[in-house]
């Protein structure tokens, strides 16, 4: 009986790691910078190349995937290049399996997860060819979660509530959805200095110095978070106030190497007092307005919002908290 348990559970592990190795196959043709397999004899690199094109249309039309309109992310959109398109799936078994694993007290690893649900189940394209997820902004991510979590329960199997008490002492119980969460609400001065054909801030002092004010990308967070852990690990020593600068100073992932950093690190030190005071505060009004919280009408009809949080905790983002309402 053991020995056919435990044939069972090897079967069942065996068919979760072939889903998740076809999917790692599929995302990793999505890496902005393809690396062409070398065509066969029969056929030349063009053929090959439109190979590819007619691969990526026929991807856009796969069942089971759903359109995000870009105005409806927390950065609207207005940050991603021109043709950019954004579709979600639903969790499968075995990512939700994944994520059963998180461990609540460790943060890192709860980004990480973060990542792996957004990497599993997004795609993103520009102008019809897949790009990686690293290029999605970070402040995108927990509504792309959430859509991602109302897909995977549509008909409602795993509804997660909060509970909120009114002026009057009265309590009532709001579903969370990606549409009752109030992600980011930027300052609207700085709007002021949206460079749409950068698709960033740029600032520029009255010394007539000019830079680029970015938000930040997924791939841009987490090279800065491993080069963080690499360099606590060697127990070296981190410039904090450049850190707290960085994720907004880099447009693009993918040229952001260990010496690259370094060395705008070390351009750094040269920064006039203006340019530290308004990367400052900038930086300061941006990061302050990423404050998730639920909005929702109270019983007088009036708008309200409350602290978002999980009574579960993390887990119950893709995993049923009422598992009592589950038995018979």
């Amino acid at each position: 009986m053991n020995n056919n348990m435990q044939e069972n559970q090897n079967r069942e592990e065996k068919l979760d790691r072939d889903m998740l190795e076809k999917e790692a196959a599929l995302f990793a043709k999505s890496e902005e910078e393809v690396q062409f397999e070398e065509a066969p004899k029969s056929l030349g690199r063009a053929q090959v190349i439109q190979d590819r094109e007619r691969d990526s249309e026929l991807l856009s039309g796969d069942i089971g995937w759903k359109n995000i309109p870009l105005e409806s992310l927390p950065s609207r959109g207005i940050f991603y290049p021109e043709g950019a398109q954004i579709a979600i799936r639903a969790a499968s078994v075995a990512e939700i399996r994944h994520w059963s694993t998180i461990d609540e007290d460790d943060l890192l690893g709860i980004d990480d997860m973060l990542n792996f649900i957004i990497e599993k189940c997004c795609r993103f394209k520009v102008t019809g060819r897949p790009v990686t997820f690293k290029d999605l902004k970070e402040i995108d991510r927990f509504y792309l979660i959430f859509a991602v979590r109302d897909f995977t329960f549509k008909n409602g199997e795993n509804k997660l509530n909060v509970t909120v008490t009114n002026e009057e002492g009265l309590s009532e119980k709001i579903e969370v959805t990606k549409d009752v969460i109030d992600y980011f609400n930027a300052d609207e001065r700085l709007m002021n200095y949206y460079n749409s054909d950068r698709k960033c801030f740029t600032l520029k002092l009255k010394s007539g110095e000019e830079f680029d004010l970015h938000l930040p990308s997924l791939g841009v967070m987490m090279f800065i978070k491993s080069y963080i852990k690499g360099k606590r690990q060697s127990n070296q020593n981190i410039d904090k106030a450049y850190t707290k600068y960085a994720p907004f100073l880099f447009s693009e992932w993918r040229t952001l190497t260990v010496s690259s950093y370094e060395k705008s690190l070390q351009d750094s030190i040269d920064w006039s007092i203006q340019k530290i005071s308004v990367l400052d505060k900038i930086v300061e009004i941006l990061s302050s307005s990423v404050d998730p919280k639920i909005k929702y009408v109270n019983g007088s009809g009036e708008e309200a919002t409350a602290e978002l949080k999980f009574p579960g905790g993390f887990k119950s983002i893709f995993l049923i908290s009422d598992i009592f309402g589950e038995l018979v």
